[in-house]
């Protein structure tokens, strides 16, 4: 079976029992949605030899759901009993494994007969569709080609008697493998020999080098098991080098704050009972009148007034101090993450869900800072304290201290077995936040398209779903600290109950004064706080380490896209741009581009036509640099892209997107964003030439009318002529226009045109637009299919040679004549 998953035993048993050999499944997958695309799972499995695929589907809430979880705890205490004892695995009761799946949704398909598997996009989740025919369709082989009007022709031959079946639904959680499984089993189906070692399987199944164990975040790579956790946390310290004078200033301040605490019982038990108190008429072993006890009274009361008022005063500069030096090394800390993220290629920001990395540039770096201000000053004042204790207490009575440290190997030992635990649990718990996170940001950007669709009920359901996976996971971390913690403060209660009769006994034996055993028992009570202190500490030293470890994985991830050890610097570009064989694709065995090789000449408009996903925006994206080229080279200038550096490259190419933003600011700032020293003429003038200053004028504020999240609202044409402004402003020597003008209507679409055709002149454009009439101007077209360059030439070339671009822009205007016909 090829590695994309594991089928699990259970589900293995549910297809054994309605006849399917296991053995002969070449691909299995689990989803976590049940046949109706509500909350359950859904297994997907296929049988290369015989071209058949299953679906075995079971719903989260109904009993047979409930009995297949208890059912598999059974089974995994059985296994662990059976382990131990070395014995064959018995079944408990309640662990009837075969009837798990009983009340499950099972079908079969024969892709044979079933043809064109695809995935259909929602919000949330996804639908596998594919084309049902009422007889069996001629599979060609994988060396078999056919050019693409062949390939229509046959597509509608199939499709005219087909109809469209839904296989299986999924979350987006499970997409990535969806796709994955979609694209091996048409390979299969093909008769490609597909091995176990094919790169499609490395983005789902990497493993740690040094133990062999899955990364239990493939997108991660961080091996929970390898992580050098010390390493790691002390790495935190590198932060304060700059911080030296508060940094000593805080342990000096720590260091006096241990000594006055360490007086404090002296001066309040021992002195002033034993030398003032209890014995009238004597101070310090010397008969005196009443008058001299009273004034000893109030001197060493005095004295302890005083050094409340000095420990007050101590606590407030140490605080004030570290206060100061957190909060700058916090931003230190933040610049770090949200530079490193700067530099990160974009294909990182792809694999990436944006509320995970706010979490981690938020959240990580608060945690940190909160454990430097708190934790660390705590712990150098206890760990002082406990040494200064431990040795008073020693001098005081040796015999009572050992009771003491009695609980304490049986400490070490509930650390040694819990905290491994705890730290799983933890890091568990920050992966399930950062998933509820990533979700809520995804919903509540996307919330049109939600409540478009009547969509509230499943986004509110897959709310539940990653919240309930946090809950659980909050639980485990919970149950953990809250069991082993407890445990650890009753010993240390015990011990200090125990103290108390041993200590009463030598009292009352006159071994001591009561003076001595009340600054004995102050001295405990003093030790017992730093025990407690670090049986709690532990759990927040873990929680920062974890913190940290996440923090530095993106401080230190290497850029896919990095200039050359000595880049050339060009300050303009002339515009010559050329393709040689360039290959590329973002996922392996899914090509993107083949072998595409063009030309550029400074000074032409060009334009790229292609049917959705042909690889028309790749082209401008490597262009630009944002992903780098498979194998093949791009040269501009007669410079390979990844010998220029990457900033004189792209402050010299403009993108017009379809896809604006515009940062939230004024929309002055918005245009000057391309060139911040831009003098506010120069804003003007670039506005003008977009067909944009007159509709800011009529804007209450003009160009200083904040714009952008949740300020004021502009239509898409003005949001599109503002980017126009940006990217006249830049003035590139290469512009790049992607569907500038996709969403726009004619009189919209008009204006952005006008305001284009300024922008165009005097350098090197490249046009992407499905609208085939928007491209009669340019110099040559070139035109995308499967990733291949199908044809080039002008547009009436194009017309006249009747090949692909004439089927296309034929097929647009029958489809315009219709529009205008049933007006």
């Amino acid at each position: 079976m090829l590695p994309l998953e594991k089928l699990t035993e259970e589900a293995a048993i549910g297809f054994r029992e309605r006849g399917i050999n296991t053995d002969d499944l070449s691909l299995v997958l689990e989803l976590d949605l049940d046949h109706e695309g509500n909350f359950g799972e859904t297994w997907l499995a296929f049988d290369a030899g015989a071209k058949k695929l299953y679906t075995m589907s079971i719903s989260s809430d109904n009993d047979t759901a409930q009995k297949r979880k208890k059912a598999k705890q059974a089974l995994a205490a059985a296994k662990e009993k059976a382990a131990k004892s070395g014995r064959e695995v018995k079944l408990p009761e309640g662990a009837d494994l075969p009837d798990l799946f009983k009340d499950a949704v099972f079908a079969e398909y024969n892709m044979k007969k079933v043809s064109d598997p695809y995935v259909d996009n929602f919000v949330s989740s996804n639908r596998l569709l594919a084309k049902d025919h009422p007889t069996e369709v001629e599979i060609l082989p994988a060396d078999v080609h056919l050019d693409f009007d062949e390939e229509k022709h046959r597509q509608k031959e199939r499709d005219a008697t087909a109809t469209t079946i839904v296989i299986a639904y999924s979350t987006n959680a499970r997409k990535r493998k969806l796709f994955a499984f979609i694209d091996i089993m048409n390979r299969l189906v093909r008769g490609d020999n597909v091995k176990s070692d094919d790169p499609i399987f490395e983005q789902f199944n990497a493993k740690c080098p040094k133990c062999g164990r899955a990364y239990a975040d493939q997108e991660r790579k961080i091996c929970d098991h390898c992580t050098n956790r010390s390493a790691v946390f002390f790495r935190l310290f590198h932060y304060f080098k700059p911080f030296k004078l508060q940094l000593g200033t805080v342990l000096l301040c720590m260091l006096a704050s241990s000594g006055i605490q360490l007086i404090n019982p002296i001066l309040s038990s021992q002195i002033l009972y034993d030398q003032v108190i209890s014995q009238p008429g004597v101070v310090a072993g010397r008969e005196v009148g009443r008058w001299h006890n009273e004034t000893a009274l109030f001197i060493v009361i005095g004295i302890i007034f005083a050094v409340a008022i000095l420990s007050l005063v101590v606590s407030i500069v140490q605080n004030r101090a570290n206060a100061t030096m957190s909060t700058k090394v916090t931003l230190n800390m933040k610049m770090d993450i949200f530079t490193a993220l700067q530099s990160l290629s974009l294909s990182f920001f792809n694999n990436n869900q944006t509320g995970k990395l706010i979490t981690r540039v938020n959240y990580d770096a608060d945690r940190i800072r909160a454990f430097f201000i708190d934790g660390v000053p705590h712990f150098v004042i206890n760990a002082v304290n406990f040494i200064g204790l431990t040795i008073f207490l020693f001098s005081l009575n040796w015999q009572l201290t050992l009771i003491v440290f009695i609980p304490v190997p049986i400490i070490v030992c509930i650390f040694k077995f819990a905290l491994p635990k705890l730290w799983r649990a933890l890091s568990k718990q920050w992966r399930h936040s950062s998933s509820l996170n990533a979700m809520l940001g995804d919903s509540l950007t996307g919330i049109r398209v939600v409540k478009a669709f009547s969509k509230e009920a499943e986004e509110t359901a897959r709310f539940y779903e990653n919240a309930e996976k946090l809950t659980k996971a909050n639980l485990q971390a919970n149950l953990i600290s809250l069991t082993i913690f407890p445990v650890v403060g009753v010993l240390i209660g015990l011990s200090s109950q125990v103290i108390w009769g041993f200590g009463g006994i030598q009292v009352m034996d006159q071994n001591m004064t009561y003076g001595q055993f009340a600054t004995y028992l102050g001295y405990i009570g003093m030790i017992f706080g730093p025990l407690n202190f670090f049986t709690n500490f532990t759990n927040q030293v873990t929680d920062t380490a974890n913190c940290a470890q996440r923090m530095f994985e993106i401080i230190d991830a290497i850029p896919e896209i990095t200039d050359a050890k000595e880049p050339v610097v060009l300050e303009r570009l002339a515009g010559d741009i050329e393709f040689s064989n360039v290959c590329f694709h973002y996922a392996a065995n899914r090509p993107i581009l083949k072998n595409v090789s063009l030309k550029i000449n400074a000074g032409d408009h060009i334009g790229l036509v292609g049917h959705t996903g042909s690889g028309k925006s790749t082209i401008a994206n490597l262009i630009n640099r944002l992903y780098d080229t498979i194998s093949g080279t791009i040269s501009i200038d007669g410079h390979n892209v990844k010998e220029i550096a990457t900033q004189s490259l792209r402050k010299n190419i403009s993108i017009v997107s379809q896809e604006i933003f515009l940062f939230k600011g004024t929309i002055a700032d918005n245009i000057r964003y391309a060139r911040p020293d831009a003098t506010m003429e120069e804003v003007i003038a670039a506005a003008k030439a977009a067909n944009a200053h007159d509709f800011i004028l009529r804007l209450p504020e003009g160009y200083e009318t904040l714009v952008g999240t949740g300020s004021r609202s502009l239509s898409g044409g003005e949001q599109q002529r503002i980017s126009i402004a940006r990217a006249l402003l830049l003035a590139p020597s290469i512009l790049i226009l992607d569907e500038a003008t996709a969403a726009m209507d004619t009189e919209t679409e008009r204006l952005i045109q006008d305001a284009l055709t300024s922008l165009i002149e005097g350098r090197t454009t490249i046009t992407i637009a499905h609208r085939l009439s928007t491209l009669k101007d340019c110099n040559k077209l070139f035109v995308i299919e499967n990733g291949e360059i199908a044809e080039e030439g002008s547009h009436a070339e194009l017309i006249e040679k009747k090949g692909v671009f004439f089927r296309l822009y034929t097929l647009q205007n029958e489809a315009n004549k219709k529009i205008i016909a049933g007006m």
